[in-house]
């Protein structure tokens, strides 16, 4: 649910206001569905979910040719919340959807917050190694053999993750991304131009 919370606030809150169909519909021309195991139901179930929280605000438009449409838009709360969202997904380690809607919304940080949760998840995932490599070295006997080779494939996933984060922390600092604190960013840009509707 994190997940869809986050890239709900993030694509209500980029639009500068949006429906629920809108939100439905940029998410999956991003391919949200896959790599965040987004639902469409979940969509409306979040929209609804983060305005009764006061995440987001709801405004009843009239439809063009039937009922009422909802317009939904963030609040401070809800921009707030979508930032610390954001840093929870980079932090965490063993949640690869939190982390695929983390990196969707990465530009939401400015450059040295977002540089900080990398390497912070840089260094979880080092402690993680060093814990991974005394179990292989010392497994349990009563573990079956496959339970050990298991450990293995952790241990790989790891170390592919951990390269993965210390070239993304490399290439915030040296300037890529427009981040929150960079011209250009979303912070800056007209609402006209953040997203198309």
């Amino acid at each position: 649910m994190s997940a869809t919370k986050l890239l709900v606030l993030g694509i209500v809150h980029l639009s500068g206001g949006a429906h629920g169909y809108q939100v439905r519909s940029e998410l999956q021309s991003w391919g949200a569905e896959s790599w965040a195991k987004i639902k469409p139901g979940s969509i409306y179930h979040a929209l609804k979910k983060a305005a009764a929280d006061g995440l987001l605000t709801e405004h009843a438009e009239p439809g063009n040719s039937g009922p009422e449409r909802v317009l939904y838009r963030a609040t401070a709360r809800g921009r707030d919340e979508m930032v610390e969202l954001v840093r929870d997904g980079l932090r965490r380690t063993h949640d690869p959807d939190m982390l695929n809607a983390s990196i969707a919304m990465l530009p939401m940080l400015t450059r040295t917050d977002a540089i900080a949760q990398v390497n912070e998840r840089v260094a979880r995932l080092e402690a993680e190694l060093v814990v991974q490599a005394e179990w292989r070295e010392h497994p349990n006997r009563d573990a079956p053999e496959h339970v050990r080779d298991q450990a293995e494939l952790w241990a790989g996933q790891a170390r592919t993750e951990l390269e993965w984060a210390k070239s993304l922390s490399k290439r915030l600092s040296e300037g890529g991304y427009t981040m929150a604190d960079d011209p250009g960013s979303w912070r800056t840009a007209p609402d006209h131009l953040k997203m198309r509707a």
